[in-house]
């Protein structure tokens, strides 16, 4: 499975990129839509949709153990 993570981080940091270069706040954009200026960029990440994708991509690495199990 080291190569679902991999593809995992890969896509994390796409969203990550993508996020950063667009200024305006979209919805799946990995930052809050309040962006101040005085407000370090970590500070700035939603943790709510963070969590949210780590709990798909987590369900679906576990049903890809199970289903290679099979």
């Amino acid at each position: 499975m080291k190569g679902y993570l991999a593809i995992v981080l890969v896509l994390f940091l796409a969203w990550y990129i993508v996020s950063y270069i667009n200024p305006d706040p979209i919805w799946w954009s990995i930052f809050s839509s309040d962006r101040s200026t005085h407000t370090p960029m970590i500070e700035q990440v939603s943790l709510v949709k963070v969590t949210l994708i780590g709990f798909i991509l987590w369900t679906l690495y576990y049903l890809a153990n199970r289903l290679k199990g099979i």
